[in-house]
């Protein structure tokens, strides 16, 4: 039947020759050119009064998607008015990424140059540069994570979507496929009564925070600062059909319309009580379609904002998007979204409009593959109706509505329907059901006995109602007959006939039928001793049974990101009810890089994680560069050894003791245990000797949970940790300290570390002026991060080298280079922080008022160090070419960049995070800036050390 249905046709490529490249969908809300360039975006925000083209200014929100970044955004007639498909980027260099990919899918296509060049809107000679590569080898730049090259959906490893959308066999999901155009539908699901049936109807829970790794796309879990979960600003449900009957009809006009299969697709509810409810910023692996009911909210799509009302529909593909905080804002909102994974039909209009952007009626293209649908259906039903396997089960007695059924269940296989059939036709039992659920679209029980057909004798008296599987003895006696035709016409008794009459035989039709003598004296047997055993005893072990499928489907993780993201997980996993397993524990002390690899080698380490503690920052300081997480991750990588950090005892989380308490802390352990029950897993302290380490509290608490711990020494051998160990004061009292110190510290009362005298000695004061500043790449620092959490810390701690840099000069130890835009303004936003801070007190103790002393500060600010007005004598000229300046310049903009030595505040952090990058595939430079001489150290006295730096020779 499926050689007689005729495949659709190709129609026509993915760009039409004569339609020039979309509008971008920031130009045509009206939003101004988003994300490149600094001074386009403040021209568009400051759109002269005279264009009355777009009519008035409708709405002006503020709203806020990163922390610290509050902008403002006005929203005209014509922003309420547009819809239909539009092109949108993250960065130039998604842009150019995106562009590439394209020239590659539509060369495949058969298009020719000049033509793909036109699409596309780029030169021919870019065109060339890529058309002929395959994707693979397309480079990604600066700022285009890794997993954004893979395919859409879940890899080979498991890893990918967790949307709960399903790939089908006419799913596409090569790389091409990622960035769909944006497509915009105003009021296309407008009914007052969703909002509240979807509110009152479903189960609303927490959601959890979580961001992305940058070259898995494995999902991170979200901590606070003191370790625990971390939950997004909104509630999250699930849809069922019949929680909203006007939904329904609404998610059936989308079906129908974009053609998306209902069984594939995965559907969810999120639910923002008011405007401080938020979402992250973040991306999916399939596609999107985006309904928005309730009061109006901005929606986020590549960082333009979108005002989305009441019934209004947006569909995406892997763009990043997010829902901000609107303070302005006191009425709910709910969104209801669809992710789907597109067929070859959608794919064709991927990248062009399929609508009439003025009436939004189908268009010639879109009625097209509307009607090769429709024929495709047509076909399908005349060639079952001719079709052979049809009319074999109706000659054999069955009714055609139940013959067409389960021929489509088990793939026109008449065998395996004819099973079915014996096993379910029963007047008003399932089949009839079934067939009546096939025409209302509701899952047929029919397919799930179809599933275990063939896996056992005994394994298709599946269902729960055991009256639905009965055969009654005229079906079998005739099916019996069928298959002795079938068996004589063949000639050859085949395994497959053999096994089908042995079938029948079970059933009574056959003359090798068990008789019912023997068939009563085995259920009495059973039946007795089912009795004599105790009900209480028979519940606990059934009880144990599906404990332990519910513990391996908690254990069941791909190796990738977060063991705990998942609820189950979190819900069931404990280290104490967990396998036992051996862990190592190693700390590396001052061994050289040799021994310590050398010493991991002895015990067949194949995972490492790192536990080290970190600073009030989140750094992780360390004695010796061949211990930083960089190289250890490098190192590792190299080596075939699994390697993650996942720091316990931070400063902001009270230290050790503190920390391990708290959810962070319990999940690492129990990753520990994970691992250590499949490969052997070693963690990371500080100290050779495990007595002076925090990871002595791993230790005790793994060992109490019944694992065993082996210290390993700087030797190779091992040491057994035993339960009952006693704390040393230094880390009973840590907690205690690192509050006080916390508490001097935002009172300004903190002082500076005290030097020994032989850090102050002259010798190595002259050895440090002779030692050549350290350069730092700030672009490699970036591409060096995991994950967002770790890209935030390394951008404070770039922002921070600046400004140290500015600010001394000559005599700073770290230099940076290959400085993008953001990272100096960050760091002339920390150095005006922290005058600040310096003036007030200093009006404290001076008694001078505060207020005043902030206004003197303002008023001086054009001639403080490292400033406004002092960045024109202290920064240098860039060397950028003009795109690759104007990529630097738009990283300045983006609001996933944090402000360093802000406080932490409510406002969401990003959860997956694309940082714009220059373009250029060779990093931009720039020169060390010439600070401001200090007028209190004197002109002289700095031209002196730096002629002293500049005359000595660095140590050998």
């Amino acid at each position: 039947a499926k050689r007689l249905i005729p495949s659709a046709p190709d129609t026509s490529h993915t760009f039409s020759p004569e339609m020039p490249p979309l509008q971008r969908l920031d130009e045509a809300m009206g939003v101004g050119r988003r994300g490149f360039c600094p001074e386009a975006r403040s021209a568009a925000q400051q759109r002269p009064a005279t264009e009355g083209s777009r009519g008035e200014v409708l709405r002006v929100y503020k709203w806020s998607q990163f922390h610290g970044k509050e902008e403002v955004t006005e929203f005209d007639e014509a922003h309420f008015a547009t819809e239909g498909l539009f092109s949108q980027n993250s960065s130039e260099g998604h842009k150019d990424y995106q562009d590439r990919i394209r020239a590659i899918h539509l060369r495949k296509k058969g298009r020719q140059k000049a033509d793909i060049a036109k699409d596309i809107g780029r030169s021919e000679k870019f065109v060339a540069k890529w058309w002929q590569k395959e994707e693979k080898e397309v480079p990604r730049p600066w700022g285009v994570h890794e997993y954004l090259a893979h395919e859409m959906g879940r890899n080979e490893a498991g890893v990918g979507a967790t949307s709960g959308a399903s790939m089908t066999e006419d799913s596409v999901s090569d790389t091409a496929t990622r960035w769909r155009d944006v497509e915009v539908r105003r009021k296309f699901g407008a009914d007052p009564a969703i909002y509240e049936e979807i509110l009152q109807n479903t189960d609303w829970k927490p959601n959890t925070s979580r961001t992305r790794d940058f070259k898995s796309g494995a999902y991170h879990l979200g901590y606070d600062r003191y370790g625990n979960i971390k939950y997004e600003g909104h509630q999250a449900g699930k849809y069922e059909q019949g929680l909203s009957p006007a939904l329904d009809k609404v998610m059936q006009r989308l079906f129908a319309e974009y053609g998306i299969a209902e069984r594939a697709s995965g559907i969810i509810t999120n639910w923002y009580p008011d405007g401080k409810g938020y979402l992250g910023s973040h991306r999916h692996d399939c596609w999107t379609a985006l309904f928005s009911f309730g009061h109006e909210r901005i929606l986020t799509v590549d960082n333009t904002p979108l005002l989305m009302q009441d019934g209004d529909l947006c569909i995406f593909g892997t763009q990043r998007h997010g829902v901000p905080i609107m303070p302005e804002v006191s009425d709910g909102r709910i969104t209801v979204v669809v992710f789907f994974y597109p067929n070859k039909m959608q794919k064709k209009g991927m990248w062009q409009t399929i609508s009439d952007p003025d009436t939004m009626a189908p268009s010639k293209p879109l009625v097209t593959m509307l009607q090769n649908r429709d024929l495709v259906a047509a076909a399908e039903e005349r060639a079952l109706d001719d079709s052979a396997e049809l009319q074999t089960l109706i000659q054999c007695g069955f009714a055609r509505d139940s013959a067409e059924v389960a021929l489509r269940s088990t793939g026109f296989n008449v065998d395996q329907a004819a099973e079915l059939l014996l096993l379910m036709d029963k007047p008003g039992g399932a089949l009839q059901a079934a067939v009546h659920s096939e025409a209302d679209k509701a899952p047929s029980p029919l397919i799930v006995v179809a599933k275990t057909v063939g896996r056992g004798r005994f394994k298709k008296a599946a269902p729960s109602e055991p009256a639905q599987i009965s055969a009654s003895p005229s079906c079998c006696s005739t099916a019996a007959s069928h298959g002795d035709a079938l068996l004589d016409s063949t000639g050859s008794d085949t395994d497959e006939a053999l096994a089908r009459r042995l079938q029948l035989e079970e059933c009574g039709a056959g003359p090798a039928a068990v008789p019912q003598d023997e068939d009563a004296a085995l259920a009495m047997q059973l039946q007795m001793e089912m009795e004599e055993q105790d009900p209480t005893l028979v519940a606990a072990q059934f009880q144990e049974y599906e404990s332990q499928f519910v513990m391996e489907d908690a254990e069941t993780w791909n190796g990738h990101g977060d063991l705990m993201h998942s609820g189950l997980s979190r819900e069931h996993l404990d280290i104490k009810t967990m396998d036992k397993a051996t862990l190592y524990s190693v700390g590396h002390g001052d061994m050289l890089e040799k021994d310590f690899w050398e010493v991991l080698q002895c015990h067949s380490i194949r995972v490492l994680y790192d536990i080290r503690p970190t600073d009030y920052r989140g750094e992780l300081f360390s004695r010796h560069q061949r211990f930083s997480v960089a190289t250890l991750r490098s190192q590792c990588r190299s080596r075939g050894i699994f390697y993650k950090s996942m720091p316990l005892g931070r400063e902001s989380a009270y230290g050790t003791l503190a920390h391990i308490r708290s959810d962070e802390g319990r999940h690492t352990l129990v990753e520990l245990v994970w691992q250590g029950k499949r490969k052997h897993t070693a963690f990371l302290g500080k100290d050779e000797h495990w007595q002076d380490d925090p990871r002595q509290v791993a230790a005790e608490l793994l060992t109490e949970a019944g694992h065993i711990v082996e210290h390993v020494r700087s030797d190779g051998s091992t040491q057994r940790h035993e339960t009952g160990i006693t704390y040393p004061d230094w880390l009973v009292r840590e907690e205690e300290r690192l509050k006080l110190v916390e508490k001097k510290r935002h009172a300004g009362e903190l002082g500076t570390v005290q030097k020994s005298r032989v850090t102050r000695s002259s010798e190595v004061v002259a050895a440090g002026l002779a030692r050549p500043a350290e350069e730092v790449d700030a672009m490699q620092e970036m591409r060096n991060a995991a994950n967002q959490k770790e890209l935030v810390i390394a951008q404070r701690k770039l922002a921070r080298y600046q400004r140290l840099a500015e600010a001394k000069g000559d005599l700073a130890t770290k230099v940076l280079k290959n400085t993008p835009e953001w990272i100096l303004e960050d760091a002339r936003t920390q150095a005006e922080w922290v005058a600040k801070k310096k003036m007030e007190k200093e009006a404290l103790k001076s008694g001078t008022g505060v207020l005043e002393a902030v206004d003197k500060l303002e008023g001086e600010s054009p001639g403080m160090p490292s400033t406004s007005a002092s960045s024109s004598m202290s920064r240098p000229e860039h060397s950028h070419s003009s795109s690759a300046c104007a990529a630097a310049a738009s990283a300045s903009i983006g609001p996933e960049q944090p402000i360093a030595g802000a406080a932490e505040s409510e406002l969401p952090q990003p959860s997956s995070h694309d940082f714009p990058v220059p373009v250029t595939e060779t990093a931009a430079s720039a020169e060390a800036p010439t600070p401001v001489p200090d007028e209190a150290e004197g002109p002289k006295r700095r031209s002196w050390r730096a002629s002293r730096r500049s005359e000595a020779t660095p140590p050998a």
